[in-house]
């Protein structure tokens, strides 16, 4: 399971209490990681590095679960926030080169779809994790 996040990028929370690296609301990418300690080591843009929790870190939800959240919420959401998840949703089914950074930024921009397109990387671990149990 650690080198399956190996590359993975992520969102360091926005809402993060405890942040000693300042990097709230930061895009980066899983360098190393070490599940039994619970210690996630993130590359930023500025070549700088930082460890956080899992809980710390959020990651996109996968793609099939972003369009069924976007057929779910469209009659109940804001034209604004229904257009940002749209573009998510487009841009993960069919975009191309970097387009989950360019997703992760837009969610990340946007925080009322957050819960729609995002989830800690605690979660996406635990769920792996009782998927396959002998990992």
């Amino acid at each position: 399971m650690n080198d399956e996040l190996t590359g993975k990028l992520v969102l360091v929370h926005p809402g993060l209490t405890h942040d000693p690296a300042g990097r709230q609301n930061e895009i980066g990418f899983i360098v190393n990681s070490d599940l039994a300690d619970d210690a996630i080591l993130v590359s930023f843009q500025d070549n700088e590095y930082a460890s956080f929790t899992s809980d710390a870190l959020l990651v996109l939800l996968p793609a099939e679960q972003i369009h069924q959240n976007l057929a779910d919420m469209a009659y109940e959401t804001s034209f604004p926030d229904l257009k940002a998840l749209t573009q998510i949703d487009l841009l993960l089914r069919y975009g191309s080169g970097d387009k989950h950074f360019k997703a992760l930024e837009m969610a990340r921009d946007n925080k009322k779809i957050q819960p729609f397109c995002l989830d800690t990387l605690e979660n996406v671990i635990a769920i792996k994790q009782a998927q396959n149990p002998e990992r």
